[in-house]
């Protein structure tokens, strides 16, 4: 049974994510050699961002298993879909489907086809909150666990979604550092913040986060 970011924390575990996905050789080496600095106690999840062929994605994570990997996101380029229900059947490692779901409909194709056993969430490919909703709700209905990710927004996108992870028991997994990612300014009012690991929510109204008008200010302006 997976585990949420809550239990962990209970339990003193921290979580590292792995982005691989050029050369699954050294993908797996690499894995290993993190796996003995860090113990047995860390959280390791990888993400291939489509990068391995389905024949080397087979082979890292049947050669990463041992490590104790929690899921793998995305091994297959979203063209190889059909390839997804096979890697499956052999991988020892549970698989995440991220760029190969975009919307409620990709959801329900890769559950009824196996291929897949999480699907991440974002709302930069979803377009947004409803379509997110309806993505939670064709997985929750099939018992399929979701993460909430996002891509590089600042805080208004973190705290929307991380509102929309916190309404939703079927969001299992958290991938919420988008906004410490490549940021030289902070350009919200209000929002989420950030005291170490831990995400607090605000409780204004709606999601309680806004641009600065200071920094709109400065922002080049077309009229059109």
């Amino acid at each position: 049974m997976a585990q949420t970011a809550l239990e962990f924390k209970k339990k003193g575990v921290r979580i590292i994510k792995i982005k691989l996905g050029k050369n699954a050789k050294e993908d797996v080496e690499r894995v290993e050699r993190i796996r003995l600095a860090v113990g047995e106690n860390m959280i390791l999840r990888i993400d291939a961002n489509q990068g391995w062929e389905p024949e080397m994605a087979a082979f890292a994570l049947n050669q990463m298993a041992p490590f104790g990997i929690q899921f793998c996101e995305q091994p297959l380029r979203y063209w190889h879909d059909s390839e997804l229900p096979a890697l499956r059947q052999k991988s020892a490692i549970p698989i995440m489907a991220d760029e190969s779901a975009f919307d409620h409909h990709d959801a329900k194709n890769l559950i009824a086809a196996g291929c897949c056993d999480f699907i991440n969430i974002k709302f930069a490919k979803s377009g947004g909150i409803e379509e997110a909703k309806k993505i939670n709700k064709v997985c929750a209905a099939s018992s399929v666990p979701c993460m909430m990710g996002g891509m590089l927004e600042s805080r208004i996108g973190l705290t929307a979604f991380a509102h929309f992870a916190s309404a939703h028991d079927n969001i299992i997994f958290y991938d919420l550092d988008t906004c410490l990612l490549g940021h030289k300014i902070d350009p919200v009012n209000g929002g989420i913040t950030y005291k170490g690991y831990i995400l607090e929510l605000p409780d204004g109204p709606g999601i309680g986060a806004d641009a600065d008008p200071s920094f709109l200010a400065q922002c080049e302006k077309i009229t059109i």
